[in-house]
């Protein structure tokens, strides 16, 4: 059996950083395992090429929810990476911190050291900005990130926010979340960011990746791991940690892995035939996911994306990625955004809308045919809670999950509020010129039982699970503050799953800045040192009244 040092199952936002620093360490030796397959495909470099990417099969995971009770029982569609840089090689590109607020509630919460001082460091370690200087900006990480300058549609967008009354920032990862300002992406040079591009292009002769390896199981002596067992090429290989196992597996893998290796709620495994390791009852639960949803209108002047989707459109488009990494490839198009309320009394900003200048048919992967946009919405901090468990016994079985969505009656509220507001936006006088009628929920769709009734039939999920590993210090808590599963030595678990309650702000930036800080905990080196930067809270936030009437 070979042995390393460490050993990273999941090479994801937060697995292949946490590989490369520990190999850092010439005198360590790291394995990584990863069970899709290498990310040679252009797929993974054109931004604009997200959608092609996460519906490939072969680099896809391709989990569905069960029946979810309070969406009409639909399975709600579920991507994630399966691919050398897991979801950071397939999602949309946001690069969004969240607000410092999250992170205050996460070192409340039990997680200390995670406060917001605590991690921007390592918010800042990562990146490389390409947007100048800011005491809030990293300029010297491996993820370039990026800004782009909007368009009439775009801009007519954040002058609406204005004429409504909200607020304009101009930096929604800096000082300031909350308001209308330009969107972030993890884009640089025409090219997406993911973390295997950034941080295992060229990996040193310590590091040791395999693809197409699927993890059976962690492999345990009494309560202390050592090891881990995966299948590649139908054969099945084991491998030795001395020091520690790291799973980065996210939100739905990481907790079927500790459950398949007989680390989880006692009554389920033994239900299922598998041998109780250590009764963990909070693994698999607290699943978060952000509400997504949109309301679309055609537009009255033909300056969407829509005329670019036609034959010639999109081999000029490619011509001028291959040639110049410019052009229509050369974006994921989400360029604009806002932070708003739902109503007055909520501390910080707990809806993000977001502009989209092409409509996406309803239930459907499809563009409208003709010009439309939509203002794409979510609730930033659901109430609702979900689980996940095991199907089966068996190593390859797909997980159950249930989402939970909309369960809690405060989302549902919240959600109209935010379909409310945002055709408030429209009627502003700078949108208005482009909006024409409402697509969908349609001028039909106006009570807010129809508009709850659509909400329960449309809405669907942002592809952001986490918090199933929760880190805390209570019984339910799966993982410490240094990320060590609770009553397991030499296992660790860092990835979106170790959340302790859903940030606001799409999760591949805060599931990388897990990651670097991670890192840094396992190798035993002393934190960064804390920045304590000033951040905005508005001070009308408990009397701050809402737009719509």
């Amino acid at each position: 059996m070979p042995e390393f040092d460490y050993i990273v199952i999941g090479s994801g936002s937060a697995g292949a950083i946490i590989a490369a620093r520990l190999a850092e360490n010439p005198e360590t030796r790291v394995l990584l395992l990863e069970a899709g397959p290498k990310d040679s495909s252009l797929l993974f470099r054109i931004p604009a090429a997200m959608r092609f990417a996460y519906d490939a099969p072969r680099y896809n995971w391709n989990y569905e929810t069960q029946p979810e009770q309070y969406m009409n029982d639909r399975r709600i569609r579920q991507p994630r990476g399966r691919v050398l840089g897991g979801s950071s090689s397939i999602n949309g590109q946001l690069y969004l911190r969240g607000h410092p607020l999250d992170y205050e509630g996460w070192a409340e919460a039990g997680a200390s050291g995670w406060s917001y001082a605590e991690v921007l460091p390592y918010f800042m370690r990562l990146e490389s900005s390409l947007d100048g200087d800011s005491d809030y900006r990293g300029s010297q990480g491996s993820i370039g990130v990026s800004t782009v300058a909007p368009n009439p549609l775009e801009q007519a967008f954040l002058n609406a926010g204005r004429e409504a009354g909200y607020l304009q920032t101009a930096d929604v990862n800096g000082a300031q979340q909350d308001g209308f300002g330009r969107l972030p992406k993890n884009v640089a040079g025409g090219r997406r960011s993911s973390t295997s591009q950034c941080y295992l292009r060229n990996p040193p002769k310590n590091l040791i990746i395999q693809t197409g390896c699927h993890a059976r199981r962690i492999l345990l002596s009494g309560r202390r791991a050592t090891g881990v067992e995966y299948e590649r090429h139908r054969q099945t290989f084991s491998a030795r940690t001395r020091r520690e196992a790291v799973l980065c597996g996210g939100a739905y893998n990481s907790p079927s892995l500790l459950m398949q290796s007989g680390v989880g709620p006692a009554s389920h495994l033994r239900a299922l035939g598998i041998n109780v390791a250590h009764d963990l009852p909070g693994v698999g639960e607290n699943l978060m996911d952000h509400p997504l949803t949109s309301v679309q209108v055609t537009c009255t002047v033909p300056v969407t994306l829509h005329k670019h989707l036609n034959p010639f459109g999109l081999v000029k488009g490619f011509l001028d990625w291959m040639l110049f990494r410019k052009g229509l490839l050369a974006n994921n198009h989400f360029d604009v955004v806002s932070f708003i309320r739902s109503k007055p009394g909520v501390k910080f900003p707990d809806l993000q809308v977001a502009l989209f200048d092409v409509a996406v048919a309803e239930g459907s992967k499809d563009f409208v045919r003709e010009h439309a946009f939509q203002l794409q919405i979510s609730n930033q901090r659901p109430l609702s809670r979900g689980c996940v468990r095991l199907g089966s016994a068996d190593p390859r079985a797909k997980p159950l999950i249930h989402l939970n969505m909309l369960e809690h009656p405060q989302d549902v509220e919240d959600l109209i509020m935010a379909i409310r507001l945002s055709r408030e936006l429209l009627k502003q006088p700078s949108l208005a010129f482009y909006a024409g009628c409402e697509m969908s929920p349609g001028a039909g769709v106006a009570t807010d039982r129809q508009i709850e009734d659509w909400l329960r039939s449309a809405c669907h999920s942002s592809y952001h699970a986490c918090g199933t590993c929760r880190m805390g210090t209570d019984h339910l808590a799966v993982v410490d503050p240094e990320c060590r599963v609770r009553g397991i030595e030499g296992l660790r678990v860092a990835d979106a799953s170790i959340m302790p309650a859903i940030p606001s702000a799409n999760l591949n930036c805060p599931t990388m800045m897990i990651g670097e800080k991670a890192a840094d905990l396992i190798a035993g080196k002393a934190p960064l040192t804390p920045l304590y930067l000033p951040y905005f809270v508005d001070p009308n936030w408990e009397t701050r009244q809402r737009r719509c009437r």
